[in-house]
């Protein structure tokens, strides 16, 4: 192992989910970059976690496996392996994902080289029961302008695989992880307030459709958020993202109050427009399949 190398903090939370943490597991421990630490943070599981975990740690002493007593809740659970963590940089992983050998080298890379950038991640690769379904957003935040970075992620986040990028832990640890919907959308959102952000094309993060990438209900209901927040997730997050412009944003706290109003109004009504057209667009297709079954029928 190199030592000269920045340490690289690995959190894993978890909760149940013992069939596929090996995978995750053995993606960080199987990086290229050597110099890392792998932190397991286990949510209380019933099932085979503390033993899939205690397996790994005698394989391998960079992994450092917490055990709680009692289920604290998904945020903590994020909010514990953070604050854990030794590593210059740091990065979540989900307990059913995994990335590429190289992805953990490819964002130290490009993250030593311009301190301007705040988080680097792969492309996010989308799966259902391994079999890939799609490909997640791919976009950069190169601007100069905090508030042009801030809008831009607004505008184009939908799946988020920005959240399991690289960054820098100090600057990390300065943000508040919120218990609501969205509340990963404005994480990051704070962390492209305070620097850029970059997607390397070489690399991915796999992500299964499931835990973490479940329903809006089930977030909901892994949050312990109420019911209306999963009917009317949208509306929830552009109100977040309102309340973050104007009262939590790192950058943001530094500008009048009367420019911060003026984004947050702005992003809350480009959050709403993006899902009104979303929704449009999920309507046409479902027209266009209706219509093409019944021209089938008939011919």
């Amino acid at each position: 192992m190199d030592r000269n190398q920045p340490l690289v903090s690995v959190g894993i939370p978890t909760y149940n989910r013992a069939a596929l943490l090996s995978r995750s597991i053995e993606s960080a421990l199987s990086q290229d970059y050597k110099n890392i630490e792998v932190l397991v943070s286990d949510n209380a599981s019933t099932d085979e976690t503390e033993t899939v975990c205690l397996l790994h740690c005698g394989k391998d002493s960079r992994l450092k496996y917490i055990r709680h007593s009692n289920n604290r809740g998904a945020v903590i659970n994020f909010y514990d392996v953070l604050m854990r963590a030794s590593g210059q940089f740091f990065m979540w992983l989900g307990d059913d994902d995994w990335i590429d050998a190289g992805y953990i080298s490819s964002c130290v890379k490009l993250l030593i080289s311009d301190p301007d950038i705040s988080l680097v991640s792969g492309v996010p690769k989308y799966y259902r029961d391994g079999e890939k379904i799609y490909d997640g957003n791919i976009f950069s935040l190169l601007h100069d302008a905090w508030w042009v970075r801030v809008v831009f992620y607004y505008g184009w986040v939908a799946d988020n695989g920005m959240f399991y990028g690289l960054m820098r832990t100090q600057k990390l640890r300065k943000i508040e992880i919120w218990n609501t919907m969205g509340g990963d959308w404005h994480l990051i959102a704070n962390i492209v307030s305070i620097g850029k952000a970059a997607m390397v094309p070489e690399v991915s993060v796999h992500r299964e459709l499931g835990g973490a990438s479940a329903s809006y209900r089930h977030i909901a209901k892994s949050l312990g958020l109420p019911l209306i927040q999963a009917m009317f997730p949208m509306s929830t997050i552009a109100c977040g993202a309102f309340n973050n412009i104007v009262f939590k944003a790192h950058e943001c706290k530094k500008r009048s109050i009367f420019s911060r109003i003026i984004l947050a109004g702005f992003v809350f009504s480009l959050i709403l427009i993006k899902a009104i057209l979303n929704f449009i667009g999920r309507m046409r297709r479902l027209i266009t399949r209706l219509i093409y079954s019944e021209s089938k029928f008939f011919i």
